[in-house]
C-alpha cells in the first residue's frame, strides 16, 4: 500500500514539474511576443508620427499583419458563437466517425499543402513543375508504411525497444525512429535525383527532401489528428511537420554534397548528414518520449527553435548556389512572410471551428485561447524566421559559419550542375 501510495506521489511530482517546466517556457516565449508586439506598436506610431501623408499611411500594405491576424480572430471568436452549437451535433458514433476521417485527412492536407506552397516560392531561379512536386509528395505519402515492417523487425527479431531506460530510449529514438523514418523519405529523392532534367540545381535536393517528408508528415498526420479528436492539428503543423522537413533537409543537403563531388569518398557526406539527421530526430523525439525525460520536454522546443534557423540556412545556401543565379530574380521577404502568417492563422481559426463543431461551443472558445496563448508566439517565430532571405551569390548569412564544419561547401554558379 505504502510503495502505491509512494508511486502515485512520485508520478504527480513528475506531472507537477512537468506542467511547470511547460508553463515557464510558455510564459518566457508569451513575454517575448508581447515585447515584440509592444515595439512593432512603437514603430508603428513613430511610422505615424514621420509619415507625411496620413492618407497614405492608412493603406492596407502599411497594416496588413495586424488587420490580417485581429480580423481573423474577430471572425472566428463571432463565430464561434454566433454560429456553433452548445453541443456536438455528431451524436451518432459512425456520423461522428465519418466526420473524424474526412476531416482529418483534409486538414491533414492542408498542411502538407501550405508548407508545399512556401517551399515552391522559394525556388525562384529555376522553378520545379508542379506534377514533379507532386509525384515526390505521392511517393512520399508510401514510405510511413515500409516503417512497419522495419520497426516491427527492430521490436520482435531484434529484441530492441523502448523499456524507460534513458539510454535504452534515446537509443532506440535515435535508431529504433530517426534512422528508420529518415531512411524511408529518403527513398523519394533518390528515385527522383535519376533525373537529372528534374533536379538541376543545389535547392532542388533540399525541396525534393522537404517534399518527401510533407507526403510521410501527411499520413502521421492524418493519423494522429483523428486519434486526438482535432486537439493535435495546430502541434502537428507548427513543430512535427517543420521537424520532419528538417531532418529531411539535412539528408537532402547531404546527398547534394555527395552528388557533386562526384568521387568515391562523397559517400561520407551521405552517410554523415543521415546520421546527424538521425541523430537530431532521436534527439527530438527523446525528450516527448521517456518517461523521466518528459520531466524536461521543453528542450526539446529549444532545440526545435534552433534546428529551424539550421535549416533556413541550408534553404538559403542552396538557393543562392544555383548555376541558373539571376540577380534580377528577387525573392520578396515580406511577401513570403505573410503567406506564412495568413495560412497558418487561418488554420488555427479554421481548428478551433472544427473543435466546436466535434466538441461544442464552449470546449472551441477554450481551445481558441489556449491555442493563441501557446502557439501565437510560435507562428510569429517561424512567419519571420522563414522570410529573412538574402538573394547573392555564394552570400553567407550571420552564424552560417558555424555550420561549415559540419556541412560542406556547395557547389558554385559555375559548375555544370545536373547538365545533361
Amino acid at each position: 500500500m505504502r510503495s502505491a501510495e509512494r508511486g502515485l506521489s512520485l508520478r504527480l511530482q513528475s506531472f507537477s514539474q512537468l506542467w511547470l517546466m511547460w508553463r515557464l517556457l510558455t510564459i518566457i516565449f508569451n513575454l517575448i511576443g508581447a515585447f515584440l508586439i509592444f515595439q512593432f506598436l512603437r514603430y508603428k506610431y513613430l511610422d505615424f508620427r514621420r509619415s507625411s501623408d496620413s492618407q497614405d499611411f492608412w493603406k492596407f500594405k502599411r497594416h496588413k499583419y495586424v488587420i490580417t491576424v485581429g480580423g481573423f480572430l474577430i471572425a472566428g471568436f463571432l463565430l464561434i458563437e454566433l454560429a456553433l452549437p452548445n453541443i456536438s451535433p455528431l451524436v451518432d458514433e459512425a456520423d461522428r466517425l465519418h466526420f473524424n476521417t474526412i476531416i482529418g485527412i483534409s486538414t491533414a492536407l492542408a498542411i502538407s499543402s501550405i508548407w508545399a506552397v512556401y517551399l515552391r516560392k522559394l525556388d525562384i531561379f529555376d522553378p520545379e513543375r508542379w506534377s514533379n512536386i507532386l509525384v515526390v509528395f505521392v511517393l512520399g505519402c508510401v514510405t510511413p508504411w515500409l516503417v512497419f515492417p522495419i520497426s516491427n523487425f527492430i521490436n520482435y527479431q531484434l529484441g530492441f525497444d523502448l523499456n524507460g531506460d534513458q539510454w535504452n530510449d534515446f537509443i532506440y529514438c535515435v535508431v529504433g525512429i530517426g534512422m528508420v523514418e529518415e531512411f524511408v523519405k529518403l527513398l523519394p529523392l533518390l528515385v527522383i535525383i535519376r533525373y537529372k532534367h528534374v533536379v538541376r540545381e543545389p535547392y532542388d535536393f533540399i525541396l525534393y527532401a522537404a517534399i518527401s517528408a510533407l507526403g510521410f508528415a501527411f499520413i502521421e498526420n492524418s493519423m494522429y489528428i483523428m486519434r486526438s479528436d482535432f486537439f493535435a492539428i495546430n502541434a502537428r503543423a507548427l513543430f512535427a511537420t517543420v521537424a520532419h522537413m528538417t531532418f529531411s533537409s539535412v539528408v537532402g543537403y547531404s546527398v547534394m554534397i555527395s552528388v557533386y563531388k562526384k568521387h568515391w569518398t562523397g559517400w561520407r557526406f551521405l552517410v554523415g548528414g543521415f546520421l546527424i539527421a538521425a541523430l537530431m530526430h532521436g534527439f527530438y523525439d527523446f525528450w516527448l518520449i521517456n518517461v523521466i525525460a518528459k520531466q524536461y520536454d521543453g528542450l526539446t522546443l529549444i532545440f526545435f527553435l534552433l534546428t529551424t534557423h539550421f535549416w533556413f540556412s541550408m534553404k538559403n545556401r542552396t538557393i543562392n548556389a544555383s548555376r541558373f543565379f539571376n540577380p534580377h530574380r528577387k525573392l520578396i521577404n515580406d511577401k513570403l512572410r505573410y503567406f506564412l502568417i495568413f495560412w497558418l492563422s487561418a488554420l488555427l481559426i479554421a481548428s478551433a471551428l472544427i473543435i466546436g463543431i466535434a466538441h461544442g461551443k464552449t470546449t472551441a472558445n477554450g481551445f481558441l485561447r489556449g491555442q493563441l496563448y501557446g502557439y501565437g508566439f510560435l507562428i510569429y517565430y517561424l512567419s519571420l524566421s522563414f522570410s529573412r532571405f538574402r538573394i547573392a551569390p555564394k552570400m553567407l548569412s550571420v552564424g552560417q559559419k558555424v555550420f561549415d564544419s559540419v556541412i560542406p561547401n556547395e557547389p558554385s554558379n559555375t559548375d555544370s550542375w545536373g547538365a545533361e
